[in-house]
């Protein structure tokens, strides 16, 4: 019964490691996607290009909000937190811009990257930030 318990534990901990490695991987790979958009359109680090982009309106709001916004918490961007915090509106489950995405910046999605860039997560990416 003992080895039984043992081997389905282990097995739920080879799991739980290979969907954690999965999930960082997927993120990892979203975030030098988002860069290489950018970075096809503005010049200078990732982060600057990054932040070029969420400042140019001639981007979607949809497209600033899931590449520039997203990428930039992701990526841990301390040059990027006065400029988010610019847009915030104190909105963090994002009731203002809920189905509005074509007209407004999520503002759920810049409470994450507030959120993400102030705290030390463990998913971040700041090596992306070249």
């Amino acid at each position: 019964m003992k080895r039984i318990i043992w081997t389905i534990a282990s097995g739920l901990a080879v799991l739980f490691l290979g969907a954690v490695c999965a999930l960082w991987l997927w993120i990892d790979h979203d975030v030098k996607d988002n860069i290489r958009v950018v970075k096809k359109q503005y010049a200078g680090t990732a982060e600057d290009a990054l932040i070029a982009y969420l400042l140019d309106d001639k981007n979607s709001y949809y497209s600033r909000s899931g590449i520039a916004i997203w990428t930039l918490g992701q990526i841990h961007s301390q040059k990027a937190l006065p400029v988010i915090k610019g847009f915030y509106k104190n909105d963090p489950k994002g009731k203002t811009c809920k189905g509005q995405h074509s007209y407004v910046l999520c503002q759920h999605e810049m409470y994450n990257a507030i959120r993400a860039i102030e705290g030390n997560g463990w998913l971040l990416h700041a090596r992306r930030n070249k």
